[in-house]
């Protein structure tokens, strides 16, 4: 099938439904060119173990084949896949991973509940005009609910373990409504949010809703001219509240406006949204028909067009720790030479491994903000562990490990998030670099320095002699890494020494 350069994909791999949105852009606004979405109800395949059950992942399977075929035409660098709460909870995510991703011939990324946040706040605010007023962003999923706060970038972002299908599991049992079980879902989803009620109470201007829940209710409620059409208003929820309790089981759901594949979930995500209304005391939201995959189509295009909120991000790390800038930079800079002769032996793609590459370098003394003891070890705890917008889960990880083993004894992780490998020759490559600007020198190394390689585990380093004997402590750091990644790794390690 032909590519359509011009083309962008999303695929949320949600708790309730799969999503994929193909789109382009004109004049600056999202074209929609293709949808599709499958109610493959993930977590309703988790048992009390966090496993995801056989029949859960077969549906999502099944599933996957038809999205795989509609992005065939689709360039790759433009697709990107996303996976939300279920798939951050299961204990056998991996497993399942590895199946989507032979059906995909894609990866998918695994995002914290922040960053969810953050891509549905960046796809519902691209549903309005650029305003200068506070806006609350609502967002009910599957598995979670997320809560944002922001004008034209968030700015305080909560995401929480309650949503349409867990609530509906745990609360109305085998599709079974009453007052006390819808009671008992309320005030669990009220204990969820009050610790966070105070730093979102008044602090907007307008309220938007998203996601399949909300968007439901707004239609029932549109229909049954109980709100205006694109509103919810709190009067409007407790009439639907009495038609919902009028009704002994969510299969006989016979409310106007109730698509039949939803009445199975619809009861847990309404008492969700019932009690975020009565929590923030709130009187009504707009309806947006944008989401998370909107979100996702949006930062995909800022990251292939200099935009790149991972960028950001490593910039606010540089300064909220305090890192000497002006030292990752020699690093980075020194990194983005050497790193092209070692192109055929990394296992990272190259469009991957030269941002993560410079990251790493600007980021390596990260952990001296903490201790000067293990300062890689922090630096690495931090990046596997903190809030970081815009980066995966998985590309959190491979940060981290580089970070981890920039200096001293290269440590084989005992284990790896899904899908992240150890590439040691682009390791040794920072590695190297941090030897030569050992002395924060600020005047550039000499232009004859180069690193080659013949395979993964045989490096040569060719250094202009009269350079290494002016610095005989870099020339013995040097010596000391060949022997140390020779015995850790069985890398060779050649110095070679030039007139």
């Amino acid at each position: 099938m032909a590519q359509n350069c011009d083309s962008y994909a999303a695929l949320d791999l949600g708790s309730n439904s799969f999503h994929l949105l193909i789109a382009s852009f004109q004049e600056g606004k999202l074209r929609v060119i293709d949808r599709h979405k499958d109610m493959v109800r993930l977590a309703a395949g988790l048992d009390d173990d966090g496993c995801l059950s056989e029949d859960a992942q077969m549906r999502a399977l099944e599933s996957l084949t038809k999205m795989a075929d509609r992005l065939r035409g689709v360039p790759r660098r433009q697709i990107r896949i996303v996976g939300t709460n279920t798939l951050r909870a299961a204990t056998n995510a991996n497993e399942f991973m590895a199946k989507a991703e032979a059906v995909l011939g894609l990866p998918i990324n695994i995002i914290s509940g922040t960053e969810e946040a953050r891509l549905v706040y960046l796809g519902v605010a691209n549903d309005f005009a650029p305003e200068k007023q506070r806006r609350l962003v609502i967002d009910i999923g599957g598995g979670s609910t997320e809560l944002v706060i922001g004008t034209n970038t968030p700015r305080q972002l909560e995401s929480l373990p309650m949503g349409c299908v867990t609530f509906s599991m745990r609360y109305f049992k085998n599709g079974d409504i009453s007052e006390k079980a819808f009671k008992k879902a309320v005030n669990a989803a009220r204990q969820m949010i009050g610790p966070y009620v105070e730093p979102f109470r008044d602090q907007w201007d307008e309220a938007v809703g998203s996601s399949g829940t909300i968007r439901s209710i707004g239609k029932i409620l549109s229909e049954q001219k109980f709100s205006d059409a694109g509103y919810i208003s709190a009067e409007g929820l407790e009439k639907l509240k009495d038609q919902l309790l009028a009704t002994d089981t969510s299969r006989n759901l016979n409310i106007p406006g109730l698509s039949d594949d939803r009445k199975e979930v619809f009861v847990g995500g309404f008492a969700v949204l019932y009690a975020i209304f009565q929590e923030l005391d709130m009187q009504g939201l707009h309806v947006s028909a944008y989401a998370i995959r909107e979100g996702i189509i949006h930062d995909l295009a800022g990251r292939l067009h200099h935009r790149d909120k991972r960028e950001d991000t490593i910039n606010q790390f540089i300064v909220q720790y305090g890192i000497d800038s002006a030292q990752g930079n020699r690093i980075a800079d020194l990194c983005a030479r050497l790193l092209p002769s070692l192109a055929d032996q990394i296992s990272t793609p190259q469009h991957e491994a030269e941002p993560l590459l410079r990251w790493a370098a600007q980021l390596h003394e990260l952990g001296l903000a903490i201790a000067h003891g293990g300062y890689h070890k922090h630096g690495a705890y931090i990046l596997g562990n903190a809030d970081m917008p815009g980066f995966s889960r998985q590309e959190q990880a491979r940060l981290s490990f580089l970070v981890a083993n920039h200096r001293r004894k290269p440590k084989q992780p005992s284990t790896l998030t899904y899908g992240v490998t150890a590439d040691w020759p682009l390791i040794c490559v920072l590695r190297l670099a941090c030897i030569l600007y050992r002395r924060r020198q600020p005047k550039k190394l000499p232009e004859g320095i180069n690193l080659t390689s013949t395979g993964a585990e045989e490096l040569t380093l060719s250094i202009p002699d009269d350079w290494l004997s002016i610095n005989p402590l870099i020339a013995a750091d040097l010596e000391d890494e060949a022997d140390l990644l020779n015995k850790s790794l069985n890398i060779k390690l050649s110095i070679k020494r030039k007139n």
